[in-house]
């Protein structure tokens, strides 16, 4: 489902046509080479080449514009990461999950997240102690559920523990 803001907070990194890529139901299917079927949540079914920036969609064909199809593909295969500031909880969790790429998360300090294989694709590995450098995590927080701003930032959902 679409939502109308994606964002985790006033930034205008991303326009409503990468919303949509990201928010809504789509199935990017591997068709060869950089060629790919992708579904619309409306059942609608168009071919997109990612090499050559082209769908057979309206949109793309009419307009000229970079459609949420190419951006679908884009992000569900790593080509392009997913913005910083999109609110991870709003992206369709099935983002990549029928190619054989793995989907990025561009991290606030301009690094990259790679997606992992348990399925969690847009978050970063909470079990390492690869924490931000801005950590804020200590005592205030040690016993309560939820992380600094940083390591939230980053995608850690637990505070880090003594031993991070």
């Amino acid at each position: 489902m679409l939502t109308d803001d994606i964002t985790t907070d006033e930034s205008t990194d991303i326009d409503r046509r990468g919303a949509r890529a990201l928010t809504e139901y789509m199935t990017a299917l591997p068709e060869g080479g950089d060629v790919y079927s992708v579904t619309t949540e409306s059942g609608s079914e168009y071919a997109v080449d990612a090499r050559e920036g082209r769908c057979t969609c309206p949109d793309h064909q009419h307009r000229g514009a970079r459609c949420k199809h190419l951006r679908r593909v884009a992000f569900a295969t790593g080509a392009e990461p997913v913005p910083a500031v999109v609110d991870r909880g709003a992206v369709d969790p099935d983002l990549g999950a029928h190619v054989d790429a793995t989907p990025r998360v561009a991290a606030t300090d301009g690094g990259i997240i790679e997606a992992g294989d348990d399925g969690e694709i847009l978050k970063a590995d909470t079990d390492t102690d690869d924490r931000p450098a801005d950590c804020g995590c200590g005592a205030w927080n040690a016993d309560g559920p939820l992380p600094c701003w940083p390591c939230y930032r980053d995608g850690f959902d637990e505070p880090a523990s003594d031993d991070d």
